[in-house]
């Protein structure tokens, strides 16, 4: 997982916290899985840094990305297909720094190559949350003149499932290095991998997420 966009967390424990999280998203596959569902990747978040101790919240907002007099919206009013959700939703820590793990829609219809997630201080100058200029020279805003209704519907809608996934992401932390070497034996590419040695290994709880999926609903904000 790539995580320079965490050099603007000066805060050093709260860096690497958000590093070993991005890292254990990326070997479940939870941005693949998730990363358009920016409603359950903000919840998931913020749960997993409370228990850690920060004040984390769910904070509904919209995005636009500004270049070359072109605007690029996220979850703004009437930029919505049929089968997508209005609104966006970020974490925001401590009310210091603003974290998007739900940028998915953007490696759909914007860059493929898009960050999974990115990080910024929030700004204090309402309604913007936080500014961040992109590595392409765009300018990527989060604002909260506007904030859908869908954003706390489908909040409560997916808190069920978020809890099933959150389980699973516990059992992945208690059971990690049995995870880790399931991974390594069954991965296509890897020569070692040998039948029988991976009929011995526990179950990992990625089986049990990959079950789950199915059950979050396809929202792409």
């Amino acid at each position: 997982m790539n995580t320079a966009f965490l050099q603007v967390v000066k805060d050093r424990k709260l860096a690497h916290e958000l590093r070993q999280v991005a890292d254990d998203f990326e070997i479940l596959d939870f941005f693949k899985q998730y990363g358009s569902c920016c409603f359950a990747m903000s919840a998931m978040l913020a749960r997993i840094l409370s228990k850690k101790g920060y004040a984390a919240r769910v904070q509904g907002c919209y995005v636009e990305i500004t270049q070359n007099n072109g605007v690029f919206y996220i979850g703004y009013k009437g930029f919505a297909d049929d089968q997508q959700k209005e609104g966006h939703a970020v974490c925001i820590v401590d009310e210091q720094y603003l974290i998007d793990f739900g940028l998915g829609t953007l490696r759909k219809f914007y860059a493929e190559d898009f960050s999974h997630a990115l990080a910024c201080e929030i700004s204090g100058d309402n309604p913007v949350l936080g500014n961040l200029e992109l590595d392409s020279g765009a300018i990527m805003t989060w604002r909260t003149d506007w904030i859908s209704p869908m954003v706390s519907i489908e909040l409560e809608h997916q808190l069920a499932t978020v809890e099933r996934i959150l389980s699973g992401y516990d059992d992945f932390q208690k059971n990690r290095m049995a995870y880790l070497i399931k991974k390594l034996f069954t991965d296509k590419n890897n020569p070692l991998a040998q039948p029988a040695l991976i009929s011995r290994v526990i179950a990992s709880p990625q089986t049990r997420l990959q079950k789950q999926d199915s059950e979050l609903p396809v929202l792409i904000d």
